[in-house]
């Protein structure tokens, strides 16, 4: 079973996408800092980053992570489109906006997931 980790501030929104993937081992952190400790000592093979969020926001949370190690897989997940550059420009593969889509998540994981495998 492949590990994800879902990163975001919001209780009720983490729980909810552990649900939508509960095909998967989800860990959880609440801000960027405890991203960058979990990736660390966790080794997901993909990341479901918001942007915005105390303490550490998601954009410098992927800055530590790709810093860290190249290769890591990081999906952003955030409300304002405007940010969206931003992420992909720090490493970020892709964005999704909320509100999130079931299929539309899934399917971009399975897609991130398969790209990573195939190189």
């Amino acid at each position: 079973m492949e590990k994800l980790l879902v990163v975001d501030d919001n209780e009720d929104l983490r729980s909810l996408f552990s649900f939508m993937l509960n095909q998967y081992e989800v860990i959880q952190a609440s801000n960027g800092i405890e991203a960058v400790r979990l990736f660390e000592e966790q080794q997901p093979k993909l990341v479901l980053m918001d942007i915005i969020m105390p303490e550490m926001d998601g954009i410098e949370a992927t800055r530590r992570i790709i810093t860290s190690n190249p290769n890591a897989l990081i999906l952003a997940i955030t409300a304002f489109s405007t940010r969206a550059g931003e992420m992909l420009s720090v490493g970020a593969q892709d964005v999704i906006l909320k509100p999130v889509r079931k299929r539309q998540l899934l399917k971009m994981i399975e897609d991130l997931l398969s790209k990573a495998s195939a190189s």
